[in-house]
């Protein structure tokens, strides 16, 4: 999964299948926004937007975010502010 989250580009589409406290397990359809990085905590960052019917990103809504930290080499994901779990990530064809 680590060389999937390496690959991504703004404004690519993933299928991200996952586990969480509020609806258990689920996949969404994300859009791939800015990715930064924190010198100072030495983290990755890349903000995810859901898609709406229409196919569009809804940047309104609520934002899922994937977390690298190169030093343990671990991926996390969070919906908002909170921690889920996912299995899977597949990068769909635009």
């Amino acid at each position: 999964m680590l060389e999937t989250f390496k690959q991504l580009k703004q404004n690519d589409r993933i299928r991200v299948s996952m586990t969480d406290s509020l609806f258990g397990k689920r996949e969404k359809i994300l859009s791939i926004g800015r990715r930064t990085h924190s010198k100072k905590y030495n983290v990755e960052k890349l903000t995810l937007f859901q898609v709406n019917k229409d196919g569009l990103p809804d940047k309104h809504s609520c934002k899922y975010y994937f977390y690298y930290r190169p030093e343990s080499n671990l991926l996390t994901l969070a919906m908002g502010n909170m921690g889920c779990s996912f299995t899977n990530i597949e990068i769909l064809n635009n």
